[in-house]
């Protein structure tokens, strides 16, 4: 099975002539600033210029509107040079892709790496964020606060990346081919990625990643979801084989979630909790947990022109207020997807600040502990189920933003979807039923835990008075929000409690919240045919019988709800005015900071 783009390569001598040719029109000397006017340019000899060099899906008319875009926006010769470089790569990887033939159905669809923006971008500045906390600073264990999964994704890099669109995007893996039956994996690593430290990313840095990931010992979140890799070989310095226990199609996508980030193999282990080891496109320079982690740019990074910013300062403030109120006052550049929806018009009123979401499939959730006493019991559980009002609840929660789910992950736009489900709706009648037959002819009293933190508090009263008709009491215990994924979520001593996924396709989600070997499964509910699914969907080559085992899949947790899906959450970023390039990524825990500058 072909995955691989077999002209993902431009010879770079022909590039390097084009584009002096190009800025030497466009920009005159390197001491003359850019013209306000676009140049014109000789088309046949651009084309002469670069014949071979490019694939001729990029015309030289293309390459000339390029330039013509740049230098009306002002943009520099270094600029100009880094947008034809990447354009060329693009077009070059995107006719490569193209020339694919008998490839299944990709899953996900596979893109060969975009360029950056068009046109506009500005080099230098400080960029500001304002987050919730930080954890650790392991990248194998981290996702449980704001802030590491930031501080990773600016500092290292995975195998692959989820673009805007969700299309599978080759990274530090540049290229990757499977066997008939997707038992074995051949993958190609980028060459000329350099660790901050001057290693180059080969094989075994990439062995060295996962075969720790995989290690019980390390106790990563991911190791559940990897566990079918049975071994790892470094064949050359740039060639991996990864051999499965099984069949798995969705090996390569797996590989772009936020906890994969590629470490070196000659890293003193003990040392990575307290200093960085990334080959991304910063470099860690300060970090205190208590106050800020900076971040500065790194000149050799591997995606030629980016990142466009000198620095990134993440600044922890808990507390929401205080990071609304220091946005508006331009003490910090940015917010992330952690504010109250209540507030978003607001700040997209102010002056000086802009509010850009994008659709998910991220949810926001109540779960129950469905392994012990009260929420053992289904009858409870549906109870709760047909209680309460998702309309409601999803508007006093995100101010008629995003949309309903219905007790399971797989968003509607997921190929994966079940389009023809039963749609939950309140029924006080039913719920009523449904705690008589539980035990509960009176009633039924409960302590949601919850916290002040994405949403969860808003959503947690908004429940309490949807669901009070139906005699469901419930007393809201809102907890600190700095500890809450340790001391609270997935505790015992909170049994009903509410939680925040980001977003994630439908096999990802579900195998991280539901696989039998999962550390975050929040809900503690164990079936045996969902597990069986979940296996014979990894393992499946056609298309739809996977869709039917996924429908199989959604249709369990409908029935027995071991956790309200309440409604799925768009991804919102608040800037400031002068912050740019921002196109928000749908995808988890997926910024793409690099591609953002200071006007």
């Amino acid at each position: 099975m072909l995955h691989r783009f077999p002209r993902v390569r431009v010879r770079w001598f022909f590039i390097a002539v084009m584009t002096m040719a190009l800025v030497a029109v466009a920009c005159g000397s390197e001491a003359t600033p850019a013209p306000a006017a676009a140049p014109t340019l000789d088309i046949a000899a651009i084309q002469a210029a670069v014949q071979g060099a490019i694939p001729e899906q990029m015309s030289a008319a293309e390459i000339q509107a390029l330039v013509k875009a740049a230098t009306a926006e002002g943009a520099s010769k270094e600029e100009i040079e880094a947008l034809i470089a990447k354009a060329v790569e693009e077009a070059a990887q995107a006719a490569a892709a193209a020339a694919l033939s008998g490839v299944p159905t990709p899953v996900p669809v596979v893109r060969a790496a975009p360029v950056a923006g068009a046109a506009g971008q500005r080099y230098g500045g400080t960029m500001k964020i304002g987050v919730v906390d930080f954890g650790t600073m392991d990248p194998a264990l981290m996702g449980l606060s704001e802030g590491s999964s930031l501080y990773s994704e600016l500092t290292y890099d995975k195998g692959t990346v989820l673009w805007y669109d969700g299309a599978l995007t080759p990274w530090a893996l540049e290229s990757w081919t499977s066997n008939d039956d997707s038992t074995q994996y051949t993958f190609k690593v980028r060459q000329g990625i350099m660790f901050h430290h001057g290693k180059e990313m080969k094989a075994e840095d990439v062995k060295f990643t996962y075969d720790r990931i995989l290690d019980p010992a390390t106790a990563s979140p991911l190791e559940a979801q990897l566990n079918f890799i049975s071994t790892i070989t470094a064949v050359d310095d740039y060639t991996l084989v990864f051999d499965l226990d099984g069949p798995n199609v969705f090996l390569p996508g797996l590989l772009s979630i936020y906890h994969a980030m590629i470490l070196p193999s000659d890293v003193d282990i003990g040392l990575i909790t307290s200093r960085e080891f990334g080959s991304g496109p910063f470099t860690l320079t300060e970090h205190n947990p208590a106050e800020r982690t900076v971040m500065d740019r790194n000149p050799n990074y591997w995606r030629a022109g980016v990142p466009y910013l000198d620095q990134v300062i993440l600044f922890y403030m808990p507390e929401m207020t205080t990071r609304i109120e220091a946005l508006k006052s331009g003490a910090i550049d940015v917010v992330l997807d952690t504010l109250t929806f209540s507030v978003l018009d607001d700040l997209d009123a102010h002056a000086n600040v802009t509010v850009q979401e994008a659709p998910t499939a991220g949810v926001r959730v109540l779960d129950f502990h469905t392994d012990r006493a009260p929420f053992d019991n289904k009858d409870l559980r549906k109870a709760f189920q047909y209680a309460v009002d998702r309309d409601f609840v999803r508007q006093a929660t995100l101010f008629g933003r995003g949309s309903n789910a219905n007790d399971h992950p797989v968003g509607i736009n997921d190929e994966y979807y079940w389009a023809d489900q039963p749609i939950i709706k309140q029924d006080i009648p039913r719920a009523i039923e449904y705690l008589k037959a539980a035990g509960y002819p009176d009633g039924f009293d409960v302590v949601l835990t919850t916290t002040d933190v994405s949403q969860k508090l808003d959503m947690a009263l908004a429940f309490k008075e949807s669901v009070a008709a139906a005699g469901i009491r419930v007393e809201i215990n809102n907890t600190d929000p700095t500890p809450y994924w340790t001391e609270f979520w997935m505790n015992s001593c909170c049994p009903f409690v509410a939680s925040s996924w980001g977003p994630r396709p439908a096999n990802e989600g579900l195998n991280v919240m539901f696989g039998p070997k999962a550390a975050w499964n929040e809900s503690y509910f164990a079936n045996a045919r969902m597990d069986e699914l979940l296996s014979l969907a990894d393992a499946e080559a056609d298309y739809e019988t996977r869709k039917e085992y996924f429908r199989q899949v959604q249709e369990i947790l409908i029935e027995e709800v071991p956790v309200l899906f309440l409604m799925h959450n768009p991804k919102i970023v608040a800037h400031r005015n002068n912050v740019r390039g921002i196109e928000v990524n749908p995808n988890l825990a997926t910024y793409l900071i690099q591609e953002w500058w200071l006007e």
